[in-house]
């Protein structure tokens, strides 16, 4: 019975996640749809360019590339014996979890690829742990290029306190886990084994995989940006850390939102809310903001269509073989039979 009453709230819960995600990109595509049909917008030609979009789409995978490194590190660290490939394929095909309200299935898709008995538990924390610092760091670089955003929405400003505990959390987490070990060390058995504790130092490098990562992904908007507007804009050094703080803060905070999959409407929404004033400095505001509409959108397709046909592949070719079945007809030793 109470067996049944867990279930039942793991589902009640799920379910509750799922309308609250449905709610939040009802109300952004209903948003865009009124910004979209404005009469501004229609003389205006929106074009795609697809070289731009192509490496818009490589940059993303090596930016993930940089967050999966760390993750493999960091496994390393803990003992557990993987290959770069097993490691980065399993962090890839894990990037389906994300589509789930929650985000826990990202961890359970990791364990369950590399997990064996007696290292699920390592695979799971670091999962977190390097999960937690991508998007961490993430956050750190968006608070740190505030100033390049130009003008900065009342609700985000208000709330730097939230982004600067939010960027300081991988530390705040690696000490508390650091002192749980410390506590419950003399309480377990001798032969238990030892639970994984990432080192501050590693942890910091993983902070700096992120930012490697996270410059990737500004380059990646700068290229979409490029791909749709109808005549080029200029694209300076502010411009790219204006780029990088937006996707930064967008990215983050979508992640944050535990119940939107992937961020799905809530990183459009603060990256259209970012984009725009960098828009309207050529273009007029319905203009500028029709445009970050369509580069938000434009984004989210591009990003993950080339995810998915990646991340397939790596799975595809990385499936285990059946072994080959050996001839049944007997060898002739005997010439000309």
């Amino acid at each position: 019975m109470p067996g049944m009453f867990r279930g039942n709230r793991r589902r009640l819960w799920l379910m509750l996640q799922s309308l609250l995600a449905l709610a939040v990109i009802v109300g952004v595509g209903l948003q865009f749809r009124t910004i979209l049909r404005q009469p501004e917008l229609s003389s205006l030609e929106f074009r795609l360019r697809i070289p731009q979009l192509l490496l818009a789409g490589v940059l993303y995978l090596l930016a993930h590339a940089c967050w999966g490194a760390f993750w493999v590190r960091l496994l390393r660290y803990e003992g557990v014996a993987v290959t770069w490939f097993r490691g980065l394929r399993a962090y890839y095909v894990s990037q389906f979890g994300k589509f789930i309200p929650g985000k826990i299935a990202v961890v359970i898709i990791r364990v369950a690829m590399l997990g064996t008995p007696g290292t699920r538990l390592a695979v799971g924390i670091t999962a977190t742990y390097e999960t937690l610092t991508s998007m961490a760091s993430g956050a750190l670089v968006g608070l740190l290029l505030l100033p390049y955003l130009e003008i900065l929405p009342e609700e985000v400003s208000a709330n730097t306190m939230f982004l600067i505990g939010f960027a300081a959390f991988p530390l705040v987490l690696a000490l508390l886990h650091k002192l749980a070990v410390y506590l419950t060390a003399k309480q377990r058995a001798p032969d238990a084994p030892p639970l994984p504790t990432p080192s501050i130092l590693l942890l910091a490098q993983g902070v700096l995989h992120g930012v490697v990562g996270w410059c990737l992904l500004g380059l990646s908007v700068g290229l979409t940006v490029a791909a749709v507007t109808p005549q080029p804009l200029p694209w300076t050094g502010p411009t790219y850390l204006g780029d990088l703080a937006a996707i930064g803060l967008a990215y983050s905070l979508g992640f944050a939102i535990l119940f939107a999959p992937a961020g799905l409407g809530v990183r459009e929404l603060v990256l259209q809310l970012f984009l725009t004033p960098r828009f309207a400095d050529h273009l007029d505001e319905p203009i500028a903001a029709g445009l970050a509409v369509v580069v938000a959108l434009v984004l989210r397709l591009t990003w993950t269509g080339i995810e998915v046909v990646s991340t397939f592949s790596m799975w595809w070719f990385g499936r285990p073989r059946p072994d080959p079945q050996p001839d049944p007809r007997p060898i002739s030793l005997v010439s000309g039979e």
